[in-house]
């Protein structure tokens, strides 16, 4: 797991360090999508957000989506 939520009180929560490489924030990947025409190729979208202290229902799951390597 590339970065696991934390213990905090019963839940897990996200760090609060920023940055993709060497952070621990929660990072979201935007899903949309541009589109160019029926029938053709999709590229994905770039844009992606950044939450600090991002709160989990559980302790030690996966805090961004999808995983992201932050070796």
């Amino acid at each position: 797991m590339a970065n696991p939520a934390s213990p905090a009180g019963d839940n897990g929560v996200s760090g609060s360090t920023a940055g993709i490489s060497g952070g621990d924030t929660a990072i979201r990947k935007s899903v949309a999508k541009t589109a160019k025409g029926y029938g053709s190729a999709v590229a994905a979208s770039a844009v992606y957000s950044e939450t600090p202290a991002l709160r989990f229902a559980y302790s030690g799951v996966e805090c961004d989506a999808p995983a992201i390597d932050r070796t």
